[in-house]
């Protein structure tokens, strides 16, 4: 059995525990991950604040304390601005460094669940408990379109690169594809037989990958949308996944049917090949998982109290 030095350094709250990994020690679990434009390290925690680290040396940075009624967050791409979401508050766009200045996006009355910010940053979507999809404008928060969703709501949501394209998948088992300038349903995807709790666009926007009950993850041609293949392999059912920068690698991570504390495994795969570079266990579901914008690492969180950097292998 290989062992494992760790090496705790108390001014930085930062723990190695194999060469070029990282854990970032937070005061409270962490709900939901992302990467500033400058390569910090970024987190939202169950105690409603925001921690900031540098990637690098693992240093606290700052802490930004949001209101304590925000329960879910959603990163612009770079993390300068937030969405933020409660049961009391409804929802809310700011920027990070300054979130004394939100904006409303929908009062408390809209219940919305989930939502997303698209690559480019201009439009955010949201899925409501009235099972609707909404589109904003992220600078001026206006409600620009509402889409009527699938039975049971939404499960997972994502924008193409060029924020053309709004797609959710739906607890009815069907993923669907709209036009996001006019709502137009450009595809339903029936082919699926379980729930899709992930969905991701390749960077080019050439993909949509998919994943969820049945532990395969989907490719599909963001074009014709058809199916292009299917890669098997992961343990357990997947609940997040995420393309590294240049569109080559995915990383994915699930939760096992047993209990979302059962330990879980975490693969980095070749996209083309769909050969597994890296496997990683978890010690319990992987809700979030984000590459750096330099593709040397990417983070995982299982809702513990610490962010977890992995190295990505020099794949040639």
């Amino acid at each position: 059995m290989r062992t494992l030095t760790l090496i705790v350094m108390a001014a930085g709250a930062y723990a190695q525990v194999s060469p070029g990994d990282r854990v970032l020690q937070a005061d409270a679990a962490v709900r939901e991950l992302a990467f500033s434009d400058k390569g910090e390290t970024i987190a939202f925690c169950a105690d409603t604040k925001v921690r900031v680290w540098d990637t690098q040396s693992g240093k606290l940075l700052r802490t930004i304390a949001l209101q304590p009624e925000v329960r879910r967050v959603a990163f612009a791409p770079g993390a300068s601005r937030i969405v933020t979401g409660g049961p009391d508050i409804g929802m809310r766009i700011s920027e990070l460094e300054g979130f004394g200045n939100a904006r409303e996006l929908a009062p408390a009355t809209m219940r919305q669940g989930g939502a997303t910010f698209s690559p480019d940053g201009s439009t955010i979507a949201t899925s409501g408990r009235d099972k609707a999809i909404r589109l904003w404008d992220s600078v001026t928060g206006h409600d620009r379109l509402a889409i009527r969703g699938g039975l049971g709501g939404a499960s997972a949501l994502a924008i193409s690169p060029d924020a053309r394209i709004i797609v959710a998948a739906d607890n009815d088992t069907n993923i669907r594809v709209w036009n996001s300038r006019n709502g137009e349903l450009l595809r339903l995807i029936e082919d699926l037989p379980v729930t899709t709790f992930a969905l991701a666009f390749s960077p080019d926007g050439k993909l949509l990958a998919s994943g969820g009950v049945d532990r395969i993850v989907y490719l599909w041609d963001a074009q014709s949308w058809k199916l292009l293949r299917k890669i098997t392999g992961q343990p357990e059912m997947i609940s997040a996944l995420a393309f590294s920068p240049d569109g080559r690698l995915l990383a994915t991570g699930g939760f096992s049917e047993i209990s979302s504390k059962e330990p879980v495994s975490i693969l980095l795969r070749e996209v083309v090949s769909g050969k597994v570079i890296r496997t990683i266990a978890s010690a319990h579901q992987v809700s979030a998982t984000e590459f750096s914008p330099d593709g040397k690492y990417f983070a995982t969180t299982d809702r513990d109290k610490a962010v977890h950097l992995w190295r990505v292998p020099d794949v040639r």
